[in-house]
């Protein structure tokens, strides 16, 4: 977790030395369209812990009700080949908060909630993260993020259900575009 925080504080220090192009100033009514692969995944359940090496890919869309705040939704995939570890798409809804509506690089946190749909059952999911955006163009962002996802659910298995949990914290890298 140490390693995650210090990438983020280094991102975040290069981007406020780099000069980019400032963004477009948030407006009500404004939309973001995004995608956003995990570069770094851990894992954890009531079995076992440790670093999951898998495919995460997301698409989020986002509406700004005010100058800060975006609702929105993201669909989320997850494959791998770790034994033990299913693959699952994620459905869920989100609120994102930015730190500041204008500039060059702007911070965010993140707060969501849904359904998490296993290989081997449906449960819910709960996010909370944290990350910058950094525009490179007036519309256009590349964005670092790290996300704590929390899930539960019960398994299809007729003969012997059982009631699963996760704790992972990924760290993304995405585009976004903003119309």
């Amino acid at each position: 977790m140490k390693a995650i925080l210090l990438i983020i504080t280094l991102a975040t220090s290069v981007s406020c030395a780099i000069p980019t192009a400032v963004g477009t100033d948030f407006a009500t009514d404004q939309y973001r369209f995004g995608g956003r692969i995990a570069v770094a995944s851990s894992y954890a359940d009531s079995d076992k812990a440790g670093y999951v090496i898998g495919d995460t890919f997301a698409l989020e869309a986002g509406r700004f009700f005010t100058d800060q705040l975006e609702l929105g939704g993201t669909v989320e995939f997850f494959t791998t080949d770790y034994s033990g570890v299913n693959d699952a798409q994620l459905f869920t809804g989100f609120a994102r908060y930015y730190l500041q509506s204008e500039g060059n690089v702007r911070p965010f946190v993140l707060v969501g909630a849904g359904l998490y749909n296993a290989d081997d059952g449906v449960g819910d999911v709960y996010r909370l993260g944290a990350g910058i955006s950094q525009f490179l163009s007036e519309t256009t962002s590349f964005e670092l993020s790290v996300e704590n996802q929390f899930s539960s659910y019960v398994t299809d298995d007729t003969l012997d259900p059982s009631e699963r949990e996760s704790d992972t914290v990924n760290v993304y890298i995405g585009m976004n575009i903003l119309l």
